[in-house]
């Protein structure tokens, strides 16, 4: 009887050992049901708050204002400091790069500025690079109008994309969306609404443009100066029919990346989420009032980073010269006004592309916060 009950004690301290995780050898701060980590909503983890805010951001051209102004001004870390909150900012670029670190549970930023196609995607957890429901757009950053609609010289109306290909690269839900209400002023529709031209993606641009260039697509959407020449070198005679915000029809200028952050950051520190979106605010504020100073910062983060890599930047200095920012930076709209309109018929075009089962607007966007801070700094709700 006495072996078997130290036989018992023997086997509960062992379970009791692994449980703790001692022998393990697991991340300080890493995410796991049983220990005190930041898990999404809905989970059993226990919330740890946070000592340092990490911020993200895309390097590209019309990188986020607000960050870009603030390597600057240090308005974040000057404001955060105020609850006890430290401040890193962190930069990449591509969505093999910038999801997985999303995607992440011990590295993942709390708060990005990312491209509004980008997000659009991320949430409905389809692309091979990464997606997941942890973050929702909480402001506005840029908007702009840089996506067209590109066709091949047989192509001479919107009419004539009847029954026809066009190409899309990575699930760009959004873009498919304002094609296709592009799309319907001529009484056509895409095959997701229920109409006869057919909308096919393709995982990156590269392979997009490559099928556009091999007759497999009439037409291609895409994205940024820097890849139209591509596009119309591949297919003699193909010309920019439109942009993809033809006349306004999604506002003067649409938008182009949006602010998001962690669910469980709202939910468990709601005031320094807010403290997030009143030094955003601010730094919108001295973006506008700093244009000047914009695009010079902007083209030195872009070409810092290819350096880094070690690239070849002949190519890249022939087309990053400080009169393509200038003219960058001139048809840019900084905001904070993430444009609810648009992100209504966004969400409303992916849940009938089937894409969002089990999520909600509120997945996708809460303004509620930026509305208060927006009261309490005596300025316009955003609607």
């Amino acid at each position: 009887m006495l072996k078997r009950s130290l036989a018992s004690m023997v086997v509960l301290a062992i379970i009791l050992f692994l449980n703790s995780g001692c022998g393990g050898g697991k991340d300080v701060g890493a995410s796991n049901p049983a220990d005190s980590g930041n898990g999404e909503p809905g989970t059993d983890q226990t919330y740890v708050e946070k000592a340092t805010i990490k911020f993200a951001y895309i390097v590209m051209p019309q990188a986020a204002p607000q960050a870009l102004i603030n390597r600057e001004e240090k308005i974040f870390e000057n404001q955060l400091e105020k609850l006890g909150k430290e401040v890193e900012f962190v930069s990449t670029r591509s969505l093999d790069k910038i999801w997985p670190m999303m995607d992440g549970d011990k590295d993942d930023p709390d708060f990005v500025y990312i491209p509004s196609a980008n997000f659009a995607t991320y949430i409905t957890e389809t692309s091979r690079f990464g997606g997941s429901n942890k973050y929702t757009i909480i402001a506005g950053s840029i908007n702009t109008n840089t996506t067209v609609l590109i066709t091949r010289p047989e192509i001479k109306s919107l009419e004539d994309l009847d029954g026809k290909k066009v190409g899309l690269a990575n699930q760009r839900y959004s873009d498919e969306y304002q094609f296709n209400e592009i799309l319907s002023t001529a009484g056509l529709a895409t095959k997701t609404a229920g109409g006869s031209v057919e909308v096919v993606y393709d995982d990156i641009v590269m392979k997009e443009l490559e099928n556009f260039g091999a007759g497999v697509y009439d037409a291609i959407i895409i994205y940024d100066p820097m890849n139209f020449e591509n596009a119309l070198s591949k297919v003699p005679g193909s010309k920019i029919m439109m942009s993809l915000n033809p006349d306004g029809m999604f506002g003067e200028k649409q938008p182009r990346s949006w602010l998001v952050a962690k669910k469980d950051i709202m939910k468990n520190e709601p005031e320094l989420v807010k403290e997030v979106l009143k030094t955003h605010i601010m730094a919108t504020d001295k973006a506008q009032e700093g244009l000047a100073k914009i695009p010079a910062v902007n083209r030195e983060v872009f070409l810092k980073y290819f350096e880094r890599l070690n690239a070849d930047m002949t190519d890249i200095l022939k087309i990053h010269t400080p009169e393509f920012y200038e003219k960058k930076w001139q048809e840019a709209e900084i905001t904070y006004d993430p444009n609810m309109d648009f992100i209504t018929g966004v969400f409303g075009f992916m849940e009938k592309k089937d894409v969002v089962k089990g999520k909600s607007l509120d997945d996708f966007v809460q303004v509620q916060f930026l509305n208060e801070v927006l009261e309490d700094m005596g300025r316009k709700k955003i609607q």
